[in-house]
C-alpha cells in the first residue's frame, strides 16, 4: 500500500476531483530513482551515458527537472492505489494539476476524473416486446424480381444502330453466365430469395435501432462529454475513411463543402450524444442480464481479423470485437422478448 492522504470531492454526477498529498519522507525516496533515470537519459561530455554524477545532473538540469521526474514517479506509483481506494470508475486519463512540488514538503497534486453515472435505463424488455409485435413487410413482389433481373442483364446489354441500349432476353444460357442456375426458373428464384433476404435483414436492423433509440432517449443522465467526444471523433473519423476511399482526399472536400471540422462536429453532436447512450445502453443491458461472448467466439474472430490485417494492435482488436459480439447477443436476447 503506498503512503498517501487522498480525499475526494464530488464535482458533479460524472466528475470527481481526488485531492491527493505523499508525505515528504515517502516523496524524497523517489529522489534517487528520479536521479537513476535522469542520468540514463542524458549524454554529458567526458561522462559515459548512465555515469554522469548527480552533481552534475543538478548543476547542468536544476532542481526543477528532477522535483518533475519525482512527481511523475509518485504519481504513477499511487494512480492504481487511487482508483482502488475509491472505486473511481474512470472512462478517460485525470487531469493532473500539481498543487505543491518542493523539496521538504509534501508533494500535493489533484487528479480530476471523468467518471461514469450511475445509468437508469427505462424498462428495455417492454420496449422491445412492444418494437418486436409490429410486423415489417417482407414480401418479395414480381416486380421487384423483374427490376432485379432487369439491372442484372444491363451487364450483358448491346447497342442498337442508334446507340440505344437493348437488353439481352434472360435464357437458361444467359441465366448460367450469372452463377451455378440450370435455367432461368432457378435464376429468379435466386433473385427472389436475395431480395427477401436483404429486406429481413433491413426489417431486423431496423427494429433493433428502433428499440434502442427507444432505450436511449428513456436516459435522462448527462452523459460526461469526453464520451460524446470519443464517439464523434469515431463518425469523423470513419466519414473521412468513406470520402477518401471514393477517392477524394479529405481536405479537398471540406474545401468543396466550405465547411470545417468543428461545423462537423456541431453539426454531429446530437447524433454522437445518441450514439453514445445506445452504447452505454446496450453495455448495461449486457451487464444486467449477464450477457457475454464466449472465449471462443472472441479468439476466432480475433484470428481471422489478424490475419486480414496483421498490423492491427491484437488487445484492440480483441476489445473491439468483444463489444461488438456482445451487442449482438444483446440485440438476439431483446428480439426473444415477444
Amino acid at each position: 500500500m503506498i503512503n498517501i492522504k487522498t480525499t475526494l470531492k464530488n464535482i458533479s454526477e460524472s466528475e470527481v476531483e481526488i485531492l491527493c498529498e505523499v508525505p515528504s519522507d515517502t516523496f524524497e525516496k523517489e529522489r534517487p530513482i528520479a536521479l537513476k533515470k535522469i542520468g540514463e537519459e542524458v549524454t554529458l561530455p567526458g561522462f559515459r551515458k548512465g555515469h554522469v554524477p548527480e552533481s552534475m545532473i543538478v548543476q547542468k538540469f536544476g532542481e526543477a527537472l528532477i522535483l518533475e521526474e519525482m512527481a511523475n514517479l509518485a504519481m504513477d506509483r499511487a494512480y492504481s492505489e487511487i482508483l482502488n481506494r475509491h472505486k473511481v470508475n474512470a472512462i478517460a486519463m485525470p487531469n493532473v494539476q500539481i498543487k505543491k512540488l518542493a523539496m521538504g514538503n509534501p508533494f500535493e497534486f489533484t487528479l480530476t476524473f471523468q467518471v461514469m453515472p450511475e445509468i437508469k435505463l427505462p424498462d428495455y424488455k417492454k420496449i422491445a416486446k412492444e418494437v418486436m409485435t409490429i410486423t415489417e413487410k417482407t414480401d418479395v413482389t414480381d416486380e421487384e424480381v423483374a427490376q432485379a433481373e432487369k439491372e442484372l442483364s444491363k451487364q450483358f446489354a448491346t447497342k442498337d444502330p442508334e446507340g440505344k441500349e437493348v437488353l439481352p432476353e434472360i435464357t437458361d444460357e444467359l441465366a448460367q453466365k450469372f452463377g451455378p442456375f440450370k435455367d432461368v426458373a432457378e435464376f429468379r428464384t435466386k433473385i427472389r430469395e436475395s431480395i427477401a433476404h436483404e429486406k429481413t435483414t433491413r426489417a431486423r436492423e431496423k427494429k433493433r435501432m428502433q428499440i434502442m433509440e427507444k432505450v436511449a432517449d428513456g436516459i435522462t443522465t448527462k452523459l460526461p462529454q469526453v464520451l460524446i467526444d470519443g464517439e464523434l471523433e469515431r463518425m469523423i473519423g470513419q466519414f473521412k475513411h468513406d470520402v477518401e476511399q471514393m477517392g477524394m482526399k479529405f481536405e479537398d472536400y471540406l474545401a468543396t463543402t466550405k465547411k470545417t471540422i468543428e461545423e462537423m462536429r456541431k453539426e454531429w453532436t446530437s447524433d454522437a450524444e445518441k450514439r453514445a447512450k445506445v452504447q452505454i445502453a446496450l453495455n448495461e443491458i449486457s451487464l444486467l442480464e449477464k450477457i457475454e461472448p464466449l472465449a471462443d467466439d472472441i479468439e476466432r474472430e480475433s484470428k481471422f481479423f489478424l490475419e486480414k490485417y496483421p498490423d492491427t494492435d491484437p488487445a484492440r482488436v480483441r476489445l473491439h470485437l468483444s463489444m461488438m459480439l456482445t451487442n449482438e447477443k444483446v440485440f438476439q436476447f431483446l428480439e426473444a422478448q415477444k
